[in-house]
């Protein structure tokens, strides 16, 4: 439950800002290394994990600074095409598991320039990315709030496979999509 305060937010991910601006952009992390796992929820079986991964982002030199990204807005891509996202109720687990936290842990989390956090509940996977070259801080309400919306809403009913949600500044993203 305290995993947020213990772990070290040290993935460093290589999705480039451009190709996050296309809706089928579906964010894969090659050479994946695990650096850290846990469990999270009230029932401790969202899988949470730290990872490494070798397509490293290029980051800007902007100075160190602390950004509280809590309420940006961020614009919903659905993947195209067609093939069903997660199944929503797998992901909706995922999301008790961040509010349960956020009552048990806090709100806000904090996450490093260019790391990552990776949740997986059975189909659903989702992730918060930090492409900025500076630390933020985030809601776990509002991450629990997009995994909800995006499951339910980029499915194949919208033509979709999951999505993301990225911020206009594109510093952050979070994804949503089927667990392989």
């Amino acid at each position: 439950m305290q995993f947020f305060l213990q772990f070290a937010f040290t993935v460093v991910l290589g999705a480039g800002a451009l190709a996050l601006k296309t809706s089928s952009f579906t964010f894969t992390c090659e050479n994946k290394a695990t650096v850290s796992s846990s469990f999270i929820g009230q029932n401790s079986d969202v899988r949470v994990d730290t990872l490494a991964c070798s397509n490293i982002i290029k980051k800007r030199d902007l100075g160190a600074r602390q950004t509280n990204v809590c309420a940006d807005t961020c614009t919903t891509n659905c993947f195209a095409p067609s093939g069903g996202g997660p199944n929503p109720y797998d992901c909706q687990v995922i999301s008790d598991a961040i509010l349960y936290d956020s009552q048990d842990v806090g709100a806000l989390f904090n996450i490093a320039s260019g790391s990552t956090i990776y949740m997986q509940y059975s189909t659903c996977e989702t992730f918060f990315v930090n492409q900025a070259s500076y630390n933020e801080t985030y809601c776990r309400t509002n991450w629990a709030n997009l995994v909800e919306y995006v499951a339910f809403n980029c499915q194949s009913t919208q033509n979709a496979h999951g999505g993301n949600c990225v911020p206009p500044d594109q510093s952050w993203f979070v994804q949503v999509q089927t667990a392989p």
